[in-house]
């Protein structure tokens, strides 16, 4: 009778043991999961990280839309946010990025960047400038010159595509040799000014004279 009760115990207990060998094998370490899908299920938007801003020091009394702005561009630029001040100039640009390209016009759905820029120098610096590149080129609001290591902020970037034409296309530096084009492509975007395809094609840079009044 003991033997049976210590062979039910032993039998019993390899069941047990064995149950619970194949529950914690068939349970994997860590979950794999698309993280971009889940997002894209529930609709939720994918936010720019924001920076570790416990030891800055911002402007007093700024909106929640210019921090983002300067949060943002900071980490797009590669530069501090304390930097980062003109807020119409990124909150016209921000509000057009990826706006597809157009060969003329500027729309609510498409652009170029001709008349893009004069809206936006319109809008930043109230000045009023050509809608097309070499119009821009040739404005008398506008100072010519070659040097790359002076470019900064808001400077207009003059770029030759045909030997027939002096000027073709622009495009507007901003910070840490990042541009602002429009390609065929990708519309409106930020870009490296290093690349060879600008570098090859960079003509001139046009800064905007800006008088006390609009500044």
């Amino acid at each position: 009778m003991k033997k049976n009760i210590l062979a039910l115990s032993v039998l019993t207990l390899f069941l047990l043991f064995a149950c619970q060998n194949k529950y914690y094998n068939e349970i994997p370490y860590k979950f794999k999961f698309n993280e971009d899908e889940i997002k894209t299920k529930l609709g939720m938007i994918n936010y720019i990280p924001i920076l570790d801003t416990l030891n800055q020091e911002y402007e007093k009394n700024l909106t929640d839309r210019q921090l983002y702005l300067k949060e943002k561009y900071a980490i797009t630029l590669g530069i501090k946010p304390e930097d980062l001040t003109n807020y119409k100039f990124y909150d016209f640009i921000d509000r057009w990025i990826g706006t597809p390209y157009a060969s003329k016009g500027f729309t609510m759905d498409s652009l170029n960047i001709g008349p893009f820029t004069s809206a936006l120098y319109q809008f930043a610096y109230k000045k009023k400038l050509p809608a097309t590149p070499l119009g821009i080129f040739n404005s008398p609001q506008i100072n010519l010159f070659t040097g790359r290591t002076f470019l900064k902020e808001g400077d207009i970037l003059f770029f030759r595509y045909h030997k027939d034409m002096p000027v073709g296309d622009i495009g507007i530096y901003l910070r840490n040799n990042r541009i602002l084009v429009s390609t065929k492509s990708k519309g409106l975007m930020i870009s490296d000014f290093n690349l060879d395809y600008f570098q090859l094609r960079y003509v001139s840079a046009g800064r905007l004279i800006i008088d006390q009044e609009t500044e």
